[in-house]
């Protein structure tokens, strides 16, 4: 009985500072080119990963952890695509107005969360999983016509919808 065997592993509670470690070492292999055009990573880039992680368990735990911030990305982009809702870089999440988000939760249930979740790692997400957000990188206009209070409101225009 040993934690070698899937059945009697204990899940994995991941918690904000892992994922932002494991995204960062996700990154740094997207920089070396260790990625592959199906958002999946080189055998070597999985074992350097496992080992720079320190983990106990087998890279399958990366993995699972991969395939999980991977829809979440999916998720975000759908909905960010569609009218009314945009992405808020000062609160790290996606806003729309009530009626907007409300219309929408009767199509999707399963969205409410994004509602008032926070991701501030999304746009590495974006970098991760293959899209870049609308203006990162770029120098953004001093004033805009949708910031307010919030911060800047930065429309998620993918290239490929």
């Amino acid at each position: 009985m040993g934690l070698g065997d899937a059945s009697e592993r204990l899940r994995t509670i991941w918690k904000p500072e892992m994922d932002r470690y494991f995204i960062d070492l996700m990154l740094e292999q997207v920089a070396q080119g260790r990625k592959f055009e199906d958002h999946l990573f080189s055998k070597r880039a999985w074992k350097h990963m496992s080992t720079k992680f320190n983990f106990q368990y087998e890279k399958d735990v990366l993995k699972n952890r991969h395939k999980t911030l991977r829809n979440l990305y999916r998720g975000l982009k759908n909905l960010l695509a569609q009218p009314g809702f945009s992405w808020n870089e000062k609160r790290s999440m996606v806003i729309a107005g009530n009626h907007v988000w409300d219309q929408y939760l009767k199509v999707d249930a399963n969205i409410w969360s994004y509602r008032v979740k926070s991701i501030p790692y999304f746009e590495d997400l974006c970098t991760v999983y293959g899209h870049e957000m609308e203006g990162k990188g770029d120098a953004a206009p001093e004033e805009s016509s949708n910031s307010g209070e919030y911060g800047a409101i930065v429309p998620f225009l993918s290239k490929d919808m």
